[in-house]
């Protein structure tokens, strides 16, 4: 069994285990088979509730066969070999579907080695173990289970599990196992071969069963004549489990024989001879179902007379009668006509008090009578309005319209039942575990209101006259005596004495000398009241409890729970108050799982623990089913306008008196008022919910509640991020709008939880939290994964992340990027380091701090290190896509190029001998070609910006929000990331681990404070291309001349405004690159392009001619020197490297 199965009820309830321990048995073989065909039943069920699809889909029919499979194995297995397609799937199969296959094969091996045994047992055994079996209660009841049973399994096997079906499962294990040589295998066939019948009308209900001809599927399993006919003659006559003591009236009758009657219609297939003899059915129907043409046969699965025994001469002759159009409505008239009365009754009941123990035990049969009649009615009519018959269904339905009582209606009549009866065990559970208590009381009063009456007559109180009666007065002696004797311990005797107390009481009540005294007539009756209460303290019995569970018993409902969910679900959203009684429900249908583990729990069988979890996780998930309306429901209770009167308004220091009334506001004030009266009456269901007594079985509501509010928040989330997707082209501004939008619905969701945390007693502001982290992370790792698979698509391409790559994003974080990229792209933008922020041609901010600064607003430092790691993750895709085309690029021609510029320029300690010409020459070679590298590289550094601006904002976040903790988290996160190494090679495997452990969420801690550092951050390990620093350098020289220096803005801009990308994320994408290999490339691109700023100076000192197209050296200059600065800076190289490799005097010059 799964463990999504092992649901916490893994054992029975503490009465079934008394019930096992108090009541033996001589009997242990037919104990032990019945506990073995519940547990293939379950097993059965548990399995058709799981039948893997691939044996429903057409495509996989190739590989399924049936048993025509074993005339000629070579025949289809050539179909399949040297088929590729047909191999896959065959494979396919089996990897999914072996576990399953197997364990059908486990249940029909089971089934068969289950019908040989007591076969065999029943045939060994003699007349004699036959004779004492029936005369037993017991075992009357257990040889009647171990066979009728049996008939619900193959009848249960055939409406779940086709006969097609279970072929082609038998076929697909034994050819997977490759074995055809399995014992039994004739048998096990027999069972699962198909069972052709005529056409059977379509049934709605799955709890329905419709299987037509019985007889031809229990032929292949029979049992001996001589048994199935003892049993039946067993059946018809007595009563199996003595139910017919707890319905007193006639009518009833076929009630309290329910569970044996479907026993007999299962019987009733194995001597099929008798459905056709009118006179035995004529008999049976008349004692079994006269009112009733639908009959539950196992748990909640029922049969419709009318259809399956349409084919018996005997049996539907028998049933004509109760299949008159005029009898059904006549039966559907009556059952209405008491549900109304009984509805009002119920009603009254409750108002009335029932917690008077006086009253209860004075009007118990009153009231068991009511719910008696309550039960009956419902019965009948919800079986009988699900008739597979259409004529009996409508006739049914139509009544009930007529009198105004739908399913709705019988709903709310169940569930009133369903309080009443729960009240009513209470009661009488309370005053059974205080009968002792009671009796004493009653015994007390007794004896006190016969001496007050003696002194009455005989003593010194006032009286109109004194009674002179010395008889009289031994009387009243012997009464004081006879009550004070009184044991409850013998229970025999005091209800001897008892009696005759009473009987003596009356009689003094018939003298004619006491009956013209009122007073006296009041204190006889007073004394007759507490001997009346003595007498029902004495007979409240666990029998009591045990009746009422009887006339209560509502497993047949089971099947439509399912049809009243959303019913339910509708009732809840009319009227919270229905939550209130939902407990009460669910009580009343835990037989469901009691019933089907009684036996077993008698023979302490090592099955039930799976049995129990079956039929435990059948009832969680309905209970489950229903309460899915509550999350929904706390939502919609607190909707926008309610939580908007939750937060505090600013009132004015002064205001005219005019105005006061405003601040009121009413009409808000009634709807919170409303809405958390609401609320606080589904916490209070809830908590009758969790605190009902369901056994052993935890239902855990609260935790269920709390994860069902999980799944509500982050469904909710991801809507309401969808209406962020919708404005895609508008600019910052509309960009900023939508933000604050989102901010405020998702405070509005963590007021909301708030409350809950409230009223419901449940960690609202951590269910939250927790979700939107989860929602956020859940945005960034799919958005990354789309990102990826679009790239594996395009894997020829190499190119780096645009924007619109993210423009058809379906999560919120991918659309957020993808209009964050549009505005800050490097073509179109420029990023002013000293503003934080990009701005357009025109000067116009287009994204800057502040909207770092809202974006945290809305989503808080996880979405900010949600986002960072998306950028993360991005970064190392184009990083690599870079590599890729920088190799690509220098091809053999190339590198003969670069490496024969290299040789001319010389070591970068000196200058070339051709001077600044070699310069011209190199800024020649890289040619169109390498734009669109140069773009990856741009695309790079504005992710790297966009990380560093990220980690800016969560880092000042921090030292505000965590003032205290920032700085020691900070040291601790510096310490251990420079010891990094050290820690973990010194650890053997297991201590490396923890370390591991500890560094990263030390990182996650590290990302969501802003530690990170990402211009110093090694996205990748691989080997470098050839001359990587020259070529490096050769690319900055050749995108020197399209910048001109801004003095004012102190930074290089486009020469051409709308062609040239922006300088700072190109330097920062080239220093990103160089930073992924050993330091020393980046040291070396620095004294290359420190060589290059030394030549360019130099001619400038020596009055070179400028020549028309060529570029200025002076401007070059400064412009490299700039260039230099910058990237240094940000690539945090030493002051001592660059003095080495620019004069201090150059900069000096430059910073004038």
């Amino acid at each position: 069994m799964d463990d999504s199965e092992e649901v916490s009820s893994a054992s029975t309830s503490s009465n079934l285990k008394r019930c096992g321990e108090e009541e033996t048995t001589s009997f242990p073989e037919l104990l032990n088979f019945t506990c073995r065909i519940e547990t293939l039943i379950s097993q059965l069920l548990l399995l058709s509730s799981r039948i893997p699809p691939h044996f429903l889909d057409a495509r996989y029919d190739p590989i399924l066969f049936d048993l025509r499979f074993f005339d000629s194995p070579s025949e289809f297995e050539a179909k399949i070999d040297g088929n590729k397609k047909l191999e896959e799937l065959e494979d396919e199969l089996r990897e999914s579907c072996s576990e399953y296959m197997q364990r059908f094969f486990l249940l029909v091996n089971g089934i068969v080695v289950y019908h040989q045994q007591l076969f065999e047992y029943l045939q060994e055994g003699n007349d004699t173990l036959l004779n004492v079996a029936l005369e037993d209660e017991l075992g009357r009841q257990l040889i009647t289970e171990s066979l009728a049973l049996f008939g619900c399994l193959l009848l249960l096997m055939e409406h779940h599990m086709s006969g097609y079906l279970r072929e082609k499962l038998l076929v697909a294990y034994l050819r997977h196992k490759r074995s055809f040589s399995v014992g039994n295998l004739e048998s096990i066939c027999s069972l699962c071969r198909v069972h052709t019948v005529t056409a059977f009308p379509p049934v709605e209900s799955s709890v329905m069963v419709s299987v037509q001809k019985p007889e031809e599927l229990f032929i292949r399993l029979a049992f001996p004549k001589q048994v199935v006919g003892r049993v039946i003659s067993c059946l018809k006559y007595c009563d199996l489990y003595n139910r017919v003591r707890y319905y007193p009236d006639s009518e009833h009758r076929s009630v309290a024989l329910a569970s044996q009657a479907g026993y007999l219609y299962v019987m009733l297939f194995y001597s099929v001879e008798m459905l056709h003899d009118g006179v035995a059915m004529r008999e049976i129907v008349d004692r079994f179902f006269k009112d009733s043409l639908i009959v539950p046969i196992f748990m909640h699965f029922t049969v419709d007379l009318s259809l399956s025994w349409d084919v018996y001469k005997g049996a539907k002759s028998s049933l004509s009668s109760l299949l008159l159009p005029s009898y059904i409505g006549d039966q559907s008239q009556l059952h209405y006509v008491k549900v109304k009365d009984l509805m009002c009754e119920l009603c009254s009941v409750q108002l009335s008090g029932m917690k008077s123990s006086d009253a209860l035990l004075s009007d118990s049969q009153l009231l068991f009578s009511l719910l008696r009649s309550c039960n009956v009615s419902l019965r009948w009519l919800l079986l009988h309005r699900s008739s597979a018959d259409k004529k009996t269904k409508e006739i049914a339905v139509s009544a009930g319209t007529a009198h105004e009582i739908e399913e709705d209606a019988l709903l709310s009549f169940l569930l009133k039942m369903s309080q009443v009866e729960l009240e009513l065990k209470q009661l009488y559970t309370e005053l059974i575990e205080s009968r002792r208590t009671l009796w004493e009381e009653n015994k007390g009063r007794t004896s006190d209101s016969i001496r007050q009456l003696s002194e009455y007559l005989f003593g010194t109180q006032t009286l109109l006259r004194k009674i002179k009666d010395g008889k009289l007065m031994d009387v009243f002696k012997n009464l004081s005596k006879h009550v004070y004797s009184l044991d409850y311990k013998d229970i025999v005797n005091s209800g001897k004495k008892l009696y005759h107390v009473i009987s003596s009481v009356r009689d003094i009540e018939q003298l004619d000398e006491l009956k013209e005294c009122s007073q006296i007539k009041e204190r006889i009756s007073i004394v007759q009241k507490y001997l009346q209460n003595m007498l029902q303290a004495l007979n409240l019995q666990d029998e009591t409890v045990a009746t009422l569970s009887v006339i209560t018993d509502a497993v047949y409902l089971w099947g439509f729970l399912g049809k009243f969910t959303r019913r339910l679900h509708k009732k809840i959203k009319q009227a919270s108050s229905v939550v209130l009684n939902l407990h009460c429900l669910f009580l009343k249908f835990r037989p469901m799982v009691d019933a089907p583990i009684i036996r077993l729990s008698q023979n302490q069988s090592p099955d039930l623990p799976f049995v129990s979890a079956y039929y435990s996780s059948e009832y969680v998930a309905h209970i489950s089913a229903i309460l899915e309306i509550i999350p929904v429901m706390l939502f919609t209770i607190l909707s926008d306008d309610v939580v908007s009167t939750l937060r505090p308004n600013c009132l004015e220091r002064r205001t005219e008196a005019d105005n006061v009334q405003n601040f009121q506001k009413p009409g808000s004030q009634y709807r919170l008022t409303k809405a958390l009266a609401q609320i606080s009456i589904i916490s209070q269901g809830i908590k009758e919910i969790s605190e009902a007594p369901f056994g052993l079985m935890d239902l855990s509501v609260k935790s269920w509640i709390e994860d069902k509010l999980r799944k509500e928040l982050f469904k909710r989330f991801k809507e309401a991020s969808k209406s962020f997707l919708v404005y895609r082209n508008g600019g910052l501004e509309e960009l900023e709008k939508n933000l604050q939008k989102l901010t405020t619905y998702f405070l509005s969701q963590l007021h909301v939880m708030e409350c809950l945390q409230d009223l419901m007693d449940i960690q609202g502001t951590r269910l939250w939290e927790e979700e939107f982290s989860c929602f956020l992370k859940h945005s960034a790792q799919k958005e990354y994964d789309d990102f990826v698979s679009r790239r594996d698509k395009n894997l020829a391409v190499i190119v780096p992340v645009e924007m619109n790559e993210f423009s058809n994003a379906q999560t919120f974080l991918g659309d957020l990027l993808s209009q964050i990229l549009k505005l800050t792209r490097p073509s179109l933008s420029m990023y002013i380091e000293p503003m934080s922020g990009w701005f357009d041609a025109e000067g116009c901010e287009l994204l800057g701090m502040r909207f770092f600064e809202l974006l945290y607003s809305c989503v808080g430092p996880v979405g900010l290190a949600s986002l960072d790691s998306l950028l993360v993750k991005i970064i190392t895709e184009n990083l690599k896509l870079a590599l890729k085309g920088l190799k690509i690029l220098m091809d053999a021609r190339s590198l003969e190029q670069i490496e024969m510029l290299n040789t001319a320029l010389g070591p970068p300690s000196s200058l070339p001998l051709l001077g600044w010409s070699s310069y011209q020459l190199m800024a020649k070679l890289p040619g169109m070609l390498w734009e669109p590298w140069v773009e990856s590289l741009a695309c790079i550094g504005q992710l790297q910006i966009l990380r560093c601006l990220i980690n800016l904002k969560l880092n000042s976040a921090c030292k505000v929000k965590a003032r205290a903790v920032c700085p020691a988290l900070d040291g601790i996160f510096t310490l251990v990331s420079s010891q990094r190494d050290k820690m973990l090679m010194g650890n053997d495997k297991e201590n490396c681990a923890t370390t591991e452990h500890f560094l990263h969420e030390l990182s996650k801690q590290g990302s969501l404070c802003g530690f990170c550092v990402p211009l110093q951050t090694t996205y990748l390990v691989e080997d470098p291309p050839h001359f990587l620093g020259r070529c490096a350098s050769m690319v900055t020289i050749s995108q020197l001349p399209r910048y001109v220096l801004n003095t004012h803005l102190g930074t290089l801009t486009s020469h051409l405004k709308t062609v040239s990308l922006d300088f700072s994320p190109v330097v920062i994408g080239l220093g990103t690159f160089l930073r992924q290999f050993h330091p020393s490339y980046l040291m070396e691109y620095v004294q290359y392009m420190g060589q290059y700023v030394r030549i360019t100076t130099e001619t400038c000192g020596a009055n070179h001619e400028h020549q028309k197209g060529a570029p200025d050296p002076t401007s070059e200059a400064l412009k490299s020197i700039l260039w230099m600065m910058f990237f240094c800076k940000h690539m945090e190289i030493s002051k001592d490297v660059v003095d080495s490799c620019i004069p201090p005097s150059l900069i000096a010059v430059l910073q004038v």
